[in-house]
């Protein structure tokens, strides 16, 4: 009897074992930069493996999927955990079903591939842009720092199966020191909710730039130009999202003198300005600013005289935004949510601080802009609507 009792104790453990070990798109899929014609997704598996991504129009037969490989150089990527996958030539506001396939591999000799278990998953729906949509109902957040469950409570608070695009202002994290971190902190609660069919945008925050893992962050939201900051074009809504860098100066001993963000700056601010002499800017109804530091500094900020940082990200961004028509910026960082209406410091257009347990809903629609900040209850702690320039 003892004998039996052992070998459903040993049975019941290499189950579990196996089950630990078993092969599997561990996280993800979830899409980034979609466009109106193409999309990008990004997963990972358990073990090393040779990957692609089959795509049809929704609805049709799968026998009509067409095979996409991330291809460079003329080999396809493999023997590789991460991977992402970029479609292209796909028809605006058109939607597509998506799947991983995926063959574990076992080993990768210079003559001999050894393949393992082979993995499908299941169907997902996305939509390209729609460039004749006007308005849209946006979410945006900031400052979780690893808080991934009051992010999900955030995204049920502000109705997110209503939303058409979500936006992360920054301080997701509080530094990355494990590849894991950006996937615990909100990766995975967004593709358990959302990100599978619907993309998120990721505005740095200052944290984000710390730890040892700091320079990859860009590659898990990855944009053809290489860039962390951008815009998008959503229909009718230009979205500007700014990567305002760290909040102190650059010899402060905090960073060891590892970063160049003045530079940075810099650089971004006149890519600001091309940006604002394009025809997809100019003809835009509304224009959207996103960024981790308020383009704004309260009094009691200024008289703490050690956010050199902050200072050169207004210095250099506030007065190229100043004549672009801004309706709204929106931002995170000081961990309360407060409104600046403009002309207040220098700013020709309102500022939103959104706060580190709350969430803004933005809502684009019939020329109005309106927005609420709401609590992890659902509480409504803010409502206003902004007139338009």
């Amino acid at each position: 009897m003892k004998k039996f009792l052992l070998s459903i104790l040993m049975g019941c453990s290499l189950l579990e074992a196996a089950a630990q070990t078993a092969f599997t798109v561990n996280h993800g899929p979830y899409l980034q930069e979609v466009t109106q014609d193409g999309a990008t997704i990004v997963f990972t598996t358990s073990r090393k493996a040779f990957s692609w991504v089959e795509l049809k129009q929704h609805d049709a037969p799968e026998a009509e999927a067409v095979k996409h490989f991330n291809s460079k150089d003329g080999l396809k990527e493999a023997w590789n955990t991460f991977s992402l996958v970029r479609v292209e030539h796909l028809k605006p506001g058109t939607s597509y079903d998506y799947r991983i396939i995926s063959k574990e591999m076992r080993s990768f000799q210079p003559y001999k591939v050894v393949y393992g278990d082979s993995i499908a998953t299941k169907w997902h729906t996305f939509s390209t842009i729609d460039p004749q949509k006007r308005g849209g109902s946006f979410f945006i957040t900031s400052d979780m720092h690893f808080d991934a469950a009051k992010l999900e409570k955030l995204l049920h608070a502000a109705d997110y199966r209503t939303c058409d695009a979500f936006f992360y202002a920054g301080d997701m994290t509080s530094y990355i020191d494990k590849f894991e971190i950006p996937f615990t902190s909100f990766i995975d609660t967004s593709v358990k909710l959302f990100a599978s069919s619907v993309p998120f945008e990721v505005v740095r925050g200052n944290h984000e730039t710390r730890g040892n893992l700091a320079r990859t962050y860009s590659s898990y939201f990855p944009k053809k130009n290489g860039k962390i900051y951008g815009s998008c074009l959503l229909g009718d809504v230009m979205v500007v999202m700014l990567d305002s860098g760290e909040d102190k100066a650059e010899n402060h001993w905090v960073y060891a003198g590892l970063n160049d963000y003045d530079a940075y700056r810099t650089e971004q601010a006149e890519w600001l300005k091309e940006l604002m002499n394009t025809k997809e800017y100019k003809k835009a109804k509304y224009r959207i600013v996103i960024s981790h530091f308020p383009m704004v500094m309260s009094q009691q900020w200024k008289d703490e005289k050690e956010w050199v940082g902050w200072e050169d990200a207004i210095r250099k961004f506030l007065p190229v935004l100043n004549k672009g028509n801004v309706d709204l910026l929106v931002s995170g960082h000081t961990h309360r949510y407060f409104f600046h209406e403009q002309n207040v410091d220098g700013n020709n257009f309102p500022v939103l601080e959104q706060g580190e347990s709350s969430a803004v809903r933005l809502e684009l629609h019939g020329g109005k802009v309106q927005f609420q900040v709401i609590g992890v209850d659902g509480k409504i702690l803010m409502e206003k609507t902004i007139s338009k320039k």
